[in-house]
């Protein structure tokens, strides 16, 4: 009991220090959030080579984090289609070198795809939260409001799925690859985050200026429901794959900086398309 009380402290002090940052770092937007944004892609994907490292698989991390940097900071002044031109070539940038230089017991085609995955993975997704918070021309706490719909609520679909889980879960969802994670838990999920995407979307109206109509609230809150779940039970699988419970312990009591973003990498990319065709 002492230890849950000491996890839950530690969360709680976590949030405190990190929302504030974090709305503030949404409210100025361009390179200010980039940059936050990719100092946390760095980190991920570091935790990414790592994970695979401890399980003998070769990486390099340092080159993934450059990587992971510099695609999200290429999001703050490229459009989409000039950043898919660049990604490709910095995959070649990363790749060739790993290649090159893996040790001669390794396999180079392992180590590239790892290392190179992992900057994409990372950068290439979250790079999608620049983008989010600049569609439509967000500026200031517009910006906010659109960048803060499918942070808050797949961070409400996640609290819901969890304690409601735990209390009532029964039904396995993925056993193989998540065995705590229950249908119960992803319906609780799912109803919460359409629920809030439609209370988030009213109570943000005013500094936003949505013209969605209610089905289109509901579609959206589905979607980033489905695609938010679906990052959890990939990161779930890879650590799985890897034999760890968490990505790191950098965050006290909450893992590491790929487990905090793991629903988000799924959810940014998708809110983005989905506003980009129907717009605000």
């Amino acid at each position: 009991m002492a230890g849950s009380a000491g996890d839950l402290a530690k969360r709680v002090a976590v949030a405190l220090v990190g929302i504030p940052i974090v709305i503030g770092m949404a409210y100025l937007g361009g390179h200010w959030l980039a940059t936050f944004l990719a100092a946390f892609a760095a980190v991920a994907a570091w935790e990414f080579c790592a994970m695979n490292r401890s399980r003998g698989v070769a990486s390099f991390p340092w080159v993934a984090s450059a990587g992971a940097l510099a695609l999200v900071l290429l999001a703050s002044s490229a459009s989409l289609e000039e950043f898919v031109v660049w990604a490709v070539l910095l995959g070649l940038a990363v790749g060739t070198p790993v290649v090159l230089l893996a040790p001669q017991s390794s396999k180079p085609a392992v180590a590239a795809s790892v290392t190179s995955f992992a900057a994409l993975y990372t950068g290439g997704l979250l790079a999608f939260a620049v983008w989010l918070r600049a569609i439509g021309g967000g500026t200031g706490w517009r910006g906010v409001g659109i960048l803060f719909l499918p942070i808050a609520v797949t961070w409400v679909g996640d609290s819901a799925a969890y304690f409601v889980g735990r209390a009532i879960g029964r039904h396995k969802l993925a056993p193989a690859i998540s065995p705590n994670k229950t249908w119960e838990g992803a319906i609780a999920g799912f109803a919460a985050t359409v629920g809030f995407g439609v209370l988030f979307v009213d109570f943000t109206r005013d500094w936003v200026g949505w013209e969605l109509s209610l089905w289109q609230i509901l579609a959206l809150g589905g979607i980033v429901s489905i695609a938010g779940q679906l990052g959890d039970l990939v990161e779930s699988r890879f650590k799985r794959d890897c034999g760890v419970k968490d990505s790191s312990n950098l965050i006290p009591g909450h893992g590491g900086f790929l487990d905090r973003i793991d629903s988000l990498l799924f959810a940014f990319p998708v809110t983005y398309a989905y506003l980009s065709v129907v717009g605000l």
